[in-house]
């Protein structure tokens, strides 16, 4: 008997995957979606009769640093492995086709594998212990609500502070300086990161975990340099009798890992290995995250070089506020750069690949062995050409490729002699195949760039933001002026900096926690911005976590809203 096997095609990125035995690897592919049309179709004796159209992308999925791959898997392994619990049954009464819905929905929850799915936090300023969500798990949207006081805010910065790895951005002091007595954030992957209070006198010592179910991946006994015990083996502490202060030595406590990784490098390499990418966007208006750079360090720069120095902290915040802008501008302009160029270089590959075709059937010494290509109809022709020259209209705009008028060509195949026409077809044939490979190629970017400009501009008033590869970003008035970031109010500033790093967030699974984000927004804002993001990021691997008050909001969301209750 044959061994029944699924085949589909699937596009693959870096950065966080499942092998094929459904093991997650840091540097294993992560699959991205293909184009719309059934993915594969499975005979009971394992052969693939047809992968359909799965090669290509979906018109709003990140870009690809590589062209498609076909991966095999029995069916056996497919479902004790790698298809989620949710999805096994459906695929084994599957009929043989396995539609793109199935498969768009299966990609979905491969790809929250390491987004946050729970909460828990004890004693939270001595008073609150919070289970987020009280039932299920957290969504790719999730609105936290509660009374002022309660510790959202605090919450949020917590969860930032315990899922960051960097080393030099005080993540663990701000962990160890904040009021509770243990906090778990659980990860779709079943990773588990905990932080709780070992010991409060003589001095306080906070245990760090990576877990995965009950087994440890790493530990760190954590306390701040300055809090370190005066001797290695022993801790200094005093107490007080009927005779005064005495000062007494005890044995510091020794805790029996074996087989644990214990140790700062060894919890850090952990959590790199693990976590999602994590920004946050405070009620101050300051996004911060271990990918960003800080601004103040380029406002320390322009201060050095006389470039100006701040008056006032309020001018300290607004001038770093416009360097963050910039730098996100910045940021999201090379992006757009990089995914352009390989979708240019994909593009060549369709070029070489046609006219290698072409080549192989001109030179080869039995043409009788090739396969036959079925020539299209002059209809069809016609269309293509149409589709070329609107296409290369589009792509222009942004400069991702030279208008292509295909006029001249249709002329040409509209002649009136039958020869001609079938001449004139026989020659352009590869040359239509070509350009079409390449703005295929360049297309996904294309649909990201018109996604993000648009939706951008839908919510302005009387400023538009362009783009073109060669200048990056743009933003005018309604007049055609160019307008710098310092011109934007404090609202669009906001708007535009959450924008540009939720665009370059596709790369890798990304966590988006955002304090208040009606602050600065106006009503009409305050409704659309969590469905504008949610528009963003379709078909990526982002979740967004949200502390609000906003009835505008909150009522425009109701099914994404968790209010925070104490369970003490």
């Amino acid at each position: 008997m044959g061994v029944e096997c699924i085949c589909i095609f699937l596009a693959f990125r870096p950065r966080f995957g499942l092998s094929a035995t459904g093991t997650r690897q840091a540097d294993a592919p992560q699959p991205m979606r293909p184009s719309r049309g059934f993915i594969a179709e499975v005979k009971a004796d394992g052969d693939r009769r047809d992968a359909g159209r799965g090669g290509g992308m979906s018109r709003k999925a990140g870009m690809l640093p590589h062209g498609p791959v076909l991966l095999a898997l029995s069916r056996e392994s497919v479902l004790r492995d790698l298809i989620p619990t949710a999805y096994r049954g459906r695929l084994a009464r599957s009929s043989h086709l396995i539609d793109s819905t199935f498969y768009y929905n299966l990609l979905d929850e491969l790809m929250m594998t390491t987004l946050i799915s729970t909460i828990r936090v004890e004693k939270l300023f001595g008073l609150y212990t919070y289970d987020i969500p009280t039932v299920g798990q957290l969504t790719n949207a999730t609105i936290l609500y509660g009374d002022n006081g309660v510790g959202k805010s605090t919450l949020l910065r917590l969860v930032f502070h315990l899922l960051s790895a960097a080393d030099n951005r005080s993540h663990r002091t701000s962990l160890y300086r904040t009021d509770f007595q243990r906090l778990e954030v659980g990860l779709s992957s079943g990773v588990r990161l905990t932080a709780r209070v070992l010991e409060s006198e003589p001095v306080k010592l906070l245990l760090l975990e990576v877990l995965q179910g009950e087994k440890q991946l790493a530990v760190w006994e954590y306390r701040p340099r300055n809090q370190m015990p005066l001797f290695d083996e022993e801790i200094v502490f005093e107490e007080t009798n009927e005779r005064g202060v005495i000062r007494r030595l005890r044995p510091a406590r020794k805790r029996e890992l074996e087989g644990v990784p214990q140790g700062e490098q060894a919890y850090l390499d952990a959590l790199k290995n693990n976590v999602p990418t994590l920004f946050i966007l405070n009620a101050d208006r300051r996004l911060s995250s271990d990918s960003v750079p800080d601004p103040s360090d380029e406002m320390e720069l322009r201060r050095v070089l006389r470039l100006g120095e701040p008056k006032s902290m309020n001018e300290v915040v607004v001038r770093s506020r416009e360097v963050a802008l910039s730098q996100a501008l910045n940021t999201a302009a090379t992006w757009l750069s990089r995914k352009a160029v390989l979708g240019t270089n994909q593009g060549s590959m369709n070029v070489h690949s046609v006219y290698g075709d072409v080549l192989r059937r001109l030179v080869s010494p039995n043409p009788q062995n090739l396969t036959t290509v079925p020539r299209p109809s002059l209809p069809d022709l016609l269309k293509q050409l149409a589709r070329i020259d609107s296409k290369s209209s589009e792509h222009a705009r942004y400069e991702l490729a030279t208008h292509l008028p295909t006029n001249d060509f249709r002329k040409a195949l509209s002649a009136r002699s039958k020869k001609k026409t079938e001449l004139a077809a026989e020659l352009l044939q590869p040359y239509i195949n070509s350009v079409e490979g390449r703005l295929k190629a360049i297309e996904p970017v294309y649909q990201l760039i018109e996604l993000f400009v648009s939706m951008l501009n839908a919510l302005l008033t009387d400023k538009k933001v362009g783009f073109k590869l060669s200048q990056g970003f743009t933003i005018k008035n309604r007049l055609g002026l160019n307008l710098e970031p310092s011109q934007l109010s404090s609202g669009e500033q906001q708007l535009l900096l959450l924008f540009c790093y939720v665009l370059t967030a596709r790369d890798s699974p990304t966590v988006f926690m955002i304090d208040e984000p009606e602050i600065s927004l106006n009503i009409k804002w305050q409704r659309q911005i969590v469905q504008v993001l949610l528009d963003i990021t379709q078909n990526a691997s982002i979740q967004f976590v949200f502390a609000s008050h906003s009835m505008e909001l909150l009522a425009q969301h109701r099914s994404r809203v968790v209010k925070l209750v104490n369970n003490p």
